[in-house]
């Protein structure tokens, strides 16, 4: 379970270009381009933490374009975009802040997520 939890967060984290490869090659290549992409296009319900310990609900919606994703949040009045990229089936997503927000798609379809540099987390539910 560590490693799995070791490999999943490297990654998220060579996704984001926060993480260089130690060796590049053929062997590195195939495990990319071997892995499927999820489906993750629809509408979710978000449950979320802030940092500061405070709870949020909104809505996600995903619009998939290939190994690209591009994701619209409401939450209250205010509107969030951004845009990801898979490696696996973790989706890194750049929406402006220092951090991306990264998910990792379940067998399920759910999508659990951290973002601020792992100090806020995020569960979206497929509706």
């Amino acid at each position: 379970m560590r490693q799995l939890v070791r490999t999943t967060l490297c990654a998220a984290l060579l996704a984001a270009g926060q993480l260089a490869p130690l060796a590049a090659g053929p062997a590195v290549a195939q495990v990319q381009t071997s892995v499927e992409i999820a489906d993750i296009k629809g509408v979710y319900d978000i449950f979320g933490r802030n940092t500061d310990g405070s709870s949020y609900r909104g809505v996600l919606s995903i619009v998939q374009e290939g190994r690209q994703a591009v994701l619209n949040w409401t939450v209250g009045a205010q509107i969030y975009q951004g845009r990801g990229a898979f490696a696996g089936n973790v989706l890194v997503v750049n929406w402006g802040a220092n951090h991306p927000v990264i998910y990792v798609v379940g067998t399920d379809g759910t999508l659990m997520g951290t973002w601020d540099g792992g100090l806020a987390l995020e569960r979206a539910v497929r509706r």
